[in-house]
């Protein structure tokens, strides 16, 4: 199927107090980690530099999770997946449908060990709404866990007839 069609999955946003509770928190953390650094004597710099490039590293994944976005496009037989932060578009994983060898519910799907890496394009815990698709590359399994609407499942579950 030919076009374009895209979605975008986003995070239940929590509240502004929750939010400023988190930053607060670990303000007070990274502050009391510094200061406890005063009794390592002569390492006490290195401590804290290290202590610092910690917690931007940390504090960065968090930002991540919380502002990030998911978008799922479909484009000309290919699904693509995006993590939106901001202005800034990120592809994280872009699939052929030729490779596709299923798209199943998440329930229907079994662990498998042969299975390389699976990515994961979800941000809530509702498994019954979730889809795994599995996908061959350079003779490796690999396995995508998203949560399409219904349009797109049936865009993609029609090309997958098509090819």
């Amino acid at each position: 199927m030919k076009g374009v069609f895209k979605e975008i999955v986003q995070k239940k946003q929590r509240p502004f107090w929750q939010i400023l509770l988190v930053i607060l928190v670990t303000v007070i953390i990274v502050n009391s980690l510094i200061t406890a650094c005063n009794f390592f004597g002569e390492y006490a710099g290195i401590a804290s530099i290290i202590i610092l490039i910690t917690s931007a590293v940390v504090i960065w994944q968090i930002i991540t999770k919380l502002l990030g976005i998911y978008s799922y496009r479909w484009i000309e037989g290919k699904i693509v997946f995006e993590r939106i932060i901001g202005k800034k578009t990120k592809v994280l994983l872009s699939v052929d449908i030729e490779e596709i060898d299923f798209i199943k519910q998440y329930s229907e799907v079994e662990p498998s060990d042969s299975v390389e890496l699976t990515y994961k394009f979800v941000y809530d815990k509702n498994y019954d709404c979730f889809y795994v698709g599995q996908f061959q590359r350079e003779q490796k399994k690999y396995r995508f866990i998203f949560k399409p609407s219904n349009r797109l499942i049936d865009i993609i579950t029609n090309s997958l007839y098509e090819s």
